[in-house]
């Protein structure tokens, strides 16, 4: 996300909050001019308080950086639900692997019934050819 992209989202939650660019410096702590800079998208100042601005503005950083809220499902925060399914996954890999091994060992087993059916069959004819 650029500058540009941030800077209008700092600014369009602060006019949804009601809070003018006054407020916003007093509450950061910097100048009027400072913070004017920073809805300007004219300072390096505005990456590296984008947390502290964020929270002034009682919103999260990802929602100033990429203009809304990270995806939220019962409550969880999309690391939440990308941890859990992080783990899941991992569960299942597992029992893909296991069911891979039990694959070759059917196989194998299949080959080694295959082959005994083959040897029986050869045995048979030999049996037939000698009445």
């Amino acid at each position: 996300m650029d500058n540009y992209s941030i800077k209008e989202n700092i600014r369009r939650i602060r006019k949804t909050r009601k809070l003018t660019q006054e407020e916003m410096a007093h509450r950061l702590g910097i100048s009027l001019t400072a913070y004017r800079d920073i809805e300007r998208g004219n300072t390096s100042m505005m990456n590296s308080n984008i947390a502290r601005i964020a929270s002034h503005l009682e919103t999260s950083a990802e929602e100033l950086v990429l203009g809304y809220h990270p995806i939220q499902m019962n409550g969880q925060k999309l690391e939440e639900i990308t941890g859990s399914y992080t783990s899941r996954i991992s569960v299942l890999e597992k029992q893909v692997e296991n069911l891979e091994k039990l694959v070759k060992t059917l196989e194998e087993t299949i080959r080694s019934k295959n082959e005994i059916i083959e040897n029986n069959k050869e045995i048979i004819a030999m049996l037939r050819k000698e009445k």
